[in-house]
């Protein structure tokens, strides 16, 4: 570049534009980089009863297997954000988490197609999800750490450690709140994050089939955190350690346990005689309220136990979220594989499952009938991080 200054350079490829800049301070040759958004999604037939998803957009052709103890896993999604970008970080607390870079989604519904896409970067008609953005765009993360590790005693995300239970999910949000600015516990933007980002990689609602069971048939209690680390220590991300499937931990991107061992809280979701009321704001969460709470499109019914789900709602003004809408007509290998609870009046969320649940446990799992006052020796909790 012959003259001082800044330059921005564009590219323009398949109706995408990329931009960058540089400061020219001398006659010299100056190297920047070009970045197009890539898009990665999966559809199906939200009526069919099948569980995969076809791939769509750049993620036709790829593959992903789960590991059993440290072989079997291989992942084309290692290489592609934000999928690559899910690594294990110890912070200056000692807490172990999982930090999940920002990305943008699209969930829509086409006549009975539902297509769920995951992009790296900005696109047209996608939107940030909310994990990203608690607040609705005034503050955006560049990412956010989740507990690689069920919370422990003194709310702590650390291996080791049995999982801490019996109490309240408003006292496991004071507990964590409690850690500094910018903690929260697992809520519905995280759970759906999470959803999402397996599905896309793994193209398939049976997570209990392509993870493994996770530690649910037939155990007398929950085991200690920590038993999937020689695994992530071997790279690999996803699985189960070896032994008798149902009766091993399971983990996705070294998050482990997402489902099995203990229920977990999941802040963010109030529900009232079948009406959904959710919540993205921590500074916000509160229980047995629809205040700074928005309902959604869709209803539940209030006599489900343990009924398999057989479709999740989509509010076109909250597509992020995925919660059941029609269930009883499932099995645990069909449609979403997983059961669900409910009841009247003010209930508050649980999600994933524990020990003694067997095939009703999963990455879709979830419970709508205990009460705000409820603590239950097989539910515990799950830390989250943004940046101060």
């Amino acid at each position: 570049i012959p003259e001082y200054g800044t330059w921005t350079a564009t590219a323009t490829k398949g109706g995408q534009t990329a931009q960058d800049a540089v400061s020219v301070t001398e006659v010299k040759q100056y190297q920047i980089e070009l970045a197009y958004t890539h898009i990665y999604g999966v559809s199906k037939t939200y009526t069919d009863a099948g569980t995969s998803w076809t791939r769509t957009d750049e993620a036709v052709g790829l593959t992903a297997t789960a590991g059993v103890g440290t072989s079997g896993y291989s992942s084309d999604f290692d290489d592609l954000m934000p999928w690559s970008g899910m690594v294990r970080e110890t912070l200056s607390t000692g807490d172990v988490m999982v930090k999940i870079p920002k990305f943008y989604y699209k969930r829509a519904r086409n006549g009975s197609t539902e297509t769920i896409q995951i992009a790296d970067g900005e696109a047209e008609g996608f939107v940030l999800h909310p994990l990203f953005t608690p607040d609705g765009g005034t503050t955006v993360y560049d990412y956010v750490h989740i507990g690689a590790y069920i919370t422990g005693s003194s709310n702590v995300s650390k291996t080791g450690l049995a999982p801490q239970v019996n109490a309240t999910r408003a006292s496991f949000r004071s507990g964590a709140a409690g850690k500094g600015t910018g903690w929260s516990q697992y809520d519905i933007a995280a759970w759906s994050a999470i959803q999402m980002l397996y599905l896309v990689e793994f193209a398939d609602s049976d997570s209990q089939t392509k993870l493994g069971r996770g530690w649910c048939d037939g155990n007398s209690g929950a085991i200690n955190s920590g038993a999937c680390d020689s695994m992530y220590s071997a790279g690999v991300y996803s699985g189960r350690p070896s032994g008798t499937d149902g009766k091993t931990a399971v983990m996705y991107r070294g998050i482990e346990n997402p489902f099995g061992n203990v229920w977990q809280w999941v802040d963010g979701v109030n529900w009232n005689g079948g009406t959904y009321y959710v919540c993205f704001d921590p500074t916000k969460y509160a229980d047995d309220t629809a205040t700074n709470y928005t309902q959604l499109s869709y209803t539940g019914a209030t006599n489900w136990s343990q009924s398999y789900i057989s479709q999740e709602g989509l509010d076109t003004n909250n597509p992020a979220v995925m919660l059941p809408s029609a269930a009883g007509s499932g099995s645990a290998s069909t449609y979403l594989c997983d059961a669900c609870w409910s009841s009247t009046g003010w209930r508050v969320c649980l999600a994933g499952g524990a020990w003694y649940y067997g095939s009703f446990d999963g990455m879709f799992s979830v419970i709508l009938d205990s009460g705000s006052s409820d603590a239950y020796s097989g539910v515990g909790g799950r830390l989250l991080k943004r940046p101060a």
